[in-house]
């Protein structure tokens, strides 16, 4: 009977060790054999008591263009595979999207938010940009000290120049590789700036 005990022990210590290890490994094989895109962003900077500092990104074209008034069938936070592509400025955009897991290009698995609207100047009236898209990397891990300078950097960063992101896209995941305020990674203007 304590052999039993103790083989189930070993069991649920080892699946538990197993858990984090797969964890880390996916994020890693994402890190070395993902294609880099580039992702335009809006920042802005909570803090999480549970999960530390970071900073928290938002995405400026986090939608699929699609014609005026065309409105797809599909219920809110449905999964769907979103196409990516390169513009001609080298930063990441939507071109399209799908029900089924792409069988060639670069996707990332999302989830549909409803359409995405502007209003049209100074006007009351809306225009219709696309679909909305989740994009599920939207927080950078920083050291606790340095977050919130971070945050301050991105923040004067985007009201004169682009802020993004680098991010590495595989097999239909995403990890941020790092972050750029005023074209330099946020790590090296933090270590300058303290």
């Amino acid at each position: 009977m304590k052999t039993i005990y103790l083989a189930a022990l070993g069991i649920l210590i080892c699946c538990q060790l197993a858990v984090p290890f797969t964890m880390i490994r996916s994020q890693e094989t994402i890190l070395r054999e993902g294609k880099r895109f580039r992702f335009r962003t809006r920042p802005i900077d909570p803090a999480d008591p549970f999960q530390g500092r970071y900073v928290r990104l938002g995405y400026r074209d986090d939608y699929i263009s699609t014609p005026e008034g065309e409105k797809p069938d599909l219920n809110y936070r449905e999964p769907i595979y979103a196409i990516l592509e390169t513009d001609e400025e080298g930063f990441a955009r939507f071109s399209g999207w799908s029900h089924e897991k792409p069988s060639e290009g670069h996707y990332l698995k999302t989830r549909y938010m409803g359409m995405k609207q502007e209003w049209l100047g100074d006007s009351r009236t809306r225009i219709q940009k696309g679909i909305r898209v989740d994009i599920p990397f939207d927080r950078y891990y920083m050291d606790e000290a340095k977050a919130p300078r971070a945050e301050e950097l991105t923040r004067e960063a985007t009201r004169s120049t682009n802020c993004w992101v680098n991010a590495r896209v595989y097999d239909g995941k995403a990890v941020i590789e790092d972050v750029f305020a005023e074209g330099r990674s946020l790590r090296v203007l933090t270590e300058e700036k303290e």
